[in-house]
């Protein structure tokens, strides 16, 4: 085993066999020489690897799968947004850090394209009226958090505290997701609906759905103490510490995160009274089975941000903190950073309570102002309606279809005229098996005339 071999500023991150560090070496060696559009092969492959991990986290423009993605049921998009699935594109950038490390303009890509899809997909978790959407693009942004988080990591900065700060919000993000996904299946199994203007007011009918919905907006806005207030704070670090325009931009973000997931959660819980339609019975909390997990999860959403995360995910082999605890977290914070971040969220979410405590004019005023914004961020900037002109009137229409054609009348043509030509010459030959004894000593015996006759001429 080869351990401790610096690779990219890193030691002792992995262990790998001896066979695996001469391919790697190998890849290394030979991206020196060998450019292809003004960057290594190395740079292209690891660009390549990025792309794959876009479509496995759903970042823009390759994330349209994932709201679709809702038509399932909560429980499993509880998974799948928490813990699972959508996070593995995360994990195979953060996995393979010390070759992205040896090429940082792939790192680049990364921050970029991580940046525009938490923006997009917080405008559009703004203007949606399906829950389980909201918290979909919800999900699409709190990833490409994580994203930008290991882009704007590097050794020069903190050691690396970016780097941490991705792994440390994967780990937080999968316990108050988990705990929002699950509370709308409740909601959505008391109302009989995924539209949150069939809901309003059900504080006083699921009260426990109530609070573990309220500590999990509280945690993904990043209120202190809640787990996502220090991972999202260490995010934030990471991205001052690499460029005060990329602080800024994700500081909207996640301003708008907390905008948005108050914005929904007055909607459900608030507005005005729950009116019990005709037909349907009166919403409350579900059973014990059903919100037993709720209140763990509330449990842990509380708590996770005090688990020492510098200790667990190392850079160069050491810890990011030294004498790790309970409270390491809350000693380490860079209050110039937090108290802004914080102050943005609260801000955020004394709007969205402006706006949506209580029926009003606002939002309708606010989407009156900003008519194009509002429909362009309702209809999710129409990334739908593009991938389905492209796949409709571009592929099917001007590829497909000529090469459908092409396949059905002269390839299928070929196949049927050679099966045409057979059948009638099979119909002009069929005399010649008739059954009849005279007739094949007729035939034999012209032949063997034949025969003769041709033999005797080639001898003359």
């Amino acid at each position: 085993q080869l351990t401790s071999a610096p690779v990219g500023g890193m030691e002792g991150v992995y262990q790998i066999s001896e066979q695996t560090a001469m391919g790697v070496k190998s890849i290394f060696t030979q991206s020196a020489a060998p450019v292809f559009m003004g960057a290594s092969v190395l740079t292209w492959a690891l660009v390549l690897i990025f792309m794959g991990g876009m479509g496995k986290s759903a970042m823009m423009p390759l994330h349209i799968w994932l709201p679709d993605a809702m038509e399932g049921p909560t429980p499993v998009s509880a998974l799948i947004h928490a813990a699972t699935m959508v996070v593995a594109g995360v994990y195979l950038v953060a996995r393979l850090y010390p070759l992205y490390l040896m090429e940082t303009a792939s790192l680049d890509i990364v921050v970029v394209v991580g940046a525009l899809t938490a923006l997009y997909a917080a405008l559009v978790a703004c203007a949606q009226i399906d829950i389980k959407r909201v918290l979909a693009f919800s999900t699409i942004s709190q990833i490409a958090f994580m994203m930008v988080s290991l882009g704007v990591s590097r050794p020069e900065f903190h050691d690396g505290i970016g780097y941490m700060a991705g792994m440390f919000h994967l780990f937080t993000h999968a316990m108050f997701k988990a705990l929002l996904f699950l509370c709308a299946g409740a909601i959505i199994h008391a109302v009989g609906s995924n539209d949150y203007t069939d809901m309003h007011g059900l504080r006083k009918y699921m009260p426990i759905t109530n609070v573990c919905f309220l500590i999990g907006c509280l945690a993904i806005a990043g209120i202190i103490p809640f787990a996502g207030f220090f991972s999202k704070d260490e995010i934030l670090v990471a991205c001052f510490g690499h460029s005060i325009f990329w602080y800024i931009w994700m500081s909207a973000v996640a301003g708008l995160t907390a905008f948005y997931m108050f914005r929904i959660y007055y909607l459900i819980f608030w507005w005005k009274e729950h009116k019990v339609h005709e037909g349907h019975h009166k919403p409350s909390d579900q059973p014990w089975t059903m919100t037993l997990p709720l209140v763990i999860l509330a449990v842990v959403s509380c708590l996770a941000g005090f688990v020492p995360m510098g200790n667990l995910v190392t850079w160069n082999g050491v810890p990011m903190f030294e004498h790790a605890n309970f409270l390491t977290n809350l000693a380490h914070l860079d209050w110039s950073v937090a108290l802004v971040s914080l102050a943005v969220a609260i801000v955020a979410i004394v709007i969205a309570t402006v706006m949506y405590r209580k029926e009003n004019p606002l939002p309708d005023r606010m989407a009156d102002m900003m008519p194009r914004l509002w429909d362009w961020c309702h209809h999710r900037f129409y990334w739908d309606e593009l991938y389905q002109f492209i796949t409709h009137k571009i592929i099917f229409g001007c590829i497909s279809r000529p090469i459908a054609w092409f396949d059905r009348h002269i390839i299928d043509g070929a196949m049927d005229g050679l099966a045409i030509v057979t059948n009638k010459a099979s119909y002009a030959i069929r005399g010649l098996q008739s059954g009849k004894i005279q007739m094949y000593v007729w035939i034999y015996l012209i032949g063997v005339l034949l025969l003769a006759a041709v033999t005797a001429f080639c001898l003359m």
